[in-house]
C-alpha cells in the first residue's frame, strides 16, 4: 500500500538554450492542477528571485520557457507529473526580498486558446476528427482510448479549438460513444482517454486518508421544463408547439426553445430532451482533501468511503496538487454520469474480477440474492473471501464466499464498499 508521506516533488526549469536546472530549493507555494472544464493543466509557484551563478532566477525562467514538476516515491526514480510553458511571469520586490511568480500551462494551452475554421465530411469518425485537429496544431497523438463513432458533417467557423474538441467528444457520447477527455504530456503529446480507464483504482477512506470532506446538492440552476415555440405570427406572438417536462418535482424552471423554420418538431423535442438530460438534474458537488498522491489524475476513477457519501466509485473531474503542503483537493462525480467501456463502466468490473480474494469488513450485510429487496443478514467477522460472481447493474453486485470460516462467515451477495 502506498504511503502518501513518502512522495517528494522536484521543480525543474528548461531555459531558452535547453539547459535544465533544479530550482526546488527556491520555490514555495507550488502547485499543479487539472481543472474541470479546462483542457490544459496548470503549474503555478512563487520563487525567491535570488542570484545564481547564471544570474537571477527570473532571468533563467523566462516567458516561453518550460517548467517541469517531477515526483519520486520513497527515494526512487523521478517521474514527470506535469510540464508547462510559462505564460505569466511576474517579478516583484520589497525592501527585504525579491520574488517572482509564474503560471505555466501544458501543451494543450495553445490549442485551447486558438481559433480556426474547420470542416469534416459526413461519416468522419471521432478519432479522425480529433487526430486531425491535434496534428494540425503540431501535437502528436499518444494513447487513444476515447470514442470512435461516425459524425454528420461538422462545420466550425472562428471557434476556439478547445471548444470544438469538447463539442466533438460530447456529440460522440450522444451517439453512443464513451465519455473522454484530453491529457497533455511532454511538450507536444496528447492522449485521448476514456474516463475511469486508469488501471489502478485507489481507495480513499474518511477515517484513514481524508482531511476534509464536503458534499453539496443544489437544484438552483436546474431546468425542469422546456417549452418549444414556433415562428412569430403577424401579431408578434409565437405559438407553443410542445412542452417537454423533466424533473418538475423540484419546481418549474422553464427554458424557451425556438424551433427554426427548417427544423422538424421531432428534432426540436430531441434537443429539448438533451437539454433536460444535461441540465435537468440536481448538481452534486463532492470535494475531498487528502494527503497528496501525484499518481491520481483528472479523469481517474477512485473508490470512496465516508460517513456522509454513498460508498462506491467516483470520477475525478478536477484535481489540485499542493506540492508545498503535500495535499490534494479532488472534485468528484458519480460514475453513473459517465459512459465508459464495459470493462470500466462500473465499479464491479473495474477494480475486481471473479476469482479475486478480498477482505470483507464485518458489520456489513450479505444478501440471499443480488436483487433489490433481497433479505440480508449482518456478518460480524472481518476476513478473507473470494469473489465468485459479479452482476454489474444489480443492487448487491458481488457474490462472496469466505475462505476462512473462523474469521468471517460471509457467503452471499454484498454491496460495493463492504470489502477491499
Amino acid at each position: 500500500m502506498l504511503d502518501p508521506l513518502k512522495y517528494k516533488y522536484t521543480v525543474v526549469i528548461i531555459t531558452e538554450d535547453k539547459k535544465q536546472y533544479d530550482i526546488t530549493d527556491y520555490i514555495k507555494d507550488d502547485a499543479w492542477e487539472e481543472e474541470d472544464g479546462e483542457l490544459a493543466a496548470r503549474i503555478s509557484f512563487l520563487a525567491k528571485n535570488d542570484s545564481t551563478s547564471k544570474g537571477r532566477l527570473s532571468a533563467l525562467a523566462k516567458p516561453g520557457c518550460w517548467v517541469g514538476i517531477l515526483y519520486s516515491y520513497n527515494g526512487g526514480k523521478k517521474t514527470e507529473a506535469c510540464r508547462g510553458r510559462i505564460v505569466e511571469w511576474n517579478p516583484s520586490a520589497t525592501a527585504t526580498q525579491e520574488t517572482f511568480q509564474i503560471k505555466a500551462y501544458d501543451c494543450l494551452y495553445d490549442l485551447q486558446e486558438s481559433q480556426d475554421n474547420l470542416f469534416f465530411a459526413n461519416g468522419t469518425k471521432t478519432k479522425s476528427v480529433v487526430t486531425k485537429i491535434l496534428q494540425k496544431w503540431g501535437l502528436t497523438v499518444g494513447t487513444y482510448s476515447g470514442p470512435n463513432v461516425k459524425h454528420s458533417k461538422l462545420v466550425y467557423k472562428t471557434e476556439k479549438l478547445g471548444t470544438v474538441l469538447t463539442k466533438v467528444l460530447k456529440e460522440a457520447k450522444k451517439k453512443g460513444g464513451k465519455d473522454a477527455f484530453l491529457r497533455g504530456s511532454g511538450t507536444k503529446t496528447v492522449s485521448v482517454l476514456s474516463y475511469g480507464s486508469n488501471s489502478t483504482v485507489y481507495h480513499l477512506e474518511e477515517t484513514q486518508h481524508m482531511m476534509q470532506v464536503s458534499h453539496k446538492i443544489s437544484t438552483a440552476s436546474m431546468i425542469t421544463r422546456v417549452k418549444i415555440v414556433g415562428k412569430e405570427n403577424k401579431n408578434g406572438s409565437s405559438p407553443v408547439e410542445a412542452t417537454v417536462d423533466g424533473q418538475t418535482k423540484y419546481g418549474i424552471r422553464q427554458k424557451i426553445e425556438t424551433r427554426g423554420k427548417d427544423d422538424k418538431l421531432s428534432e426540436a423535442k430531441k434537443t429539448a430532451k438533451e437539454e433536460l438530460e444535461e441540465n435537468g438534474k440536481p448538481k452534486e458537488t463532492i470535494t475531498i482533501q487528502a494527503p497528496d498522491m501525484p499518481v491520481i489524475r483528472k479523469g481517474d476513477m477512485v473508490h470512496l468511503k465516508t460517513s456522509t457519501i454513498t460508498a462506491g466509485y467516483y470520477i475525478v473531474k478536477g484535481i489540485k496538487h499542493d506540492c508545498d503542503a503535500m495535499t490534494m483537493t479532488l472534485d468528484l462525480d458519480s460514475t453513473s454520469n459517465y459512459k465508459m467501456d464495459d470493462a470500466s463502466d462500473s465499479s464491479s468490473s473495474k477494480a475486481y474480477k471473479v476469482g479475486d480474494t478480498v477482505t470483507f469488513h464485518g458489520g456489513n450485510k450479505h444478501y440471499v440474492s443480488s436483487y433489490k429487496g433481497a433479505k440480508g443478514y449482518t456478518v460480524k467477522g472481518t476476513g478473507p473471501a473470494k469473489i465468485t460472481k459479479i452482476r454489474k447493474s444489480a443492487a448487491h453486485p458481488y457474490h462472496l464466499k469466505n475462505t476462512n470460516w473462523a474469521k468471517t462467515h460471509v457467503y452471499g451477495w454484498v454491496d460495493e464498499g463492504t470489502f477491499d
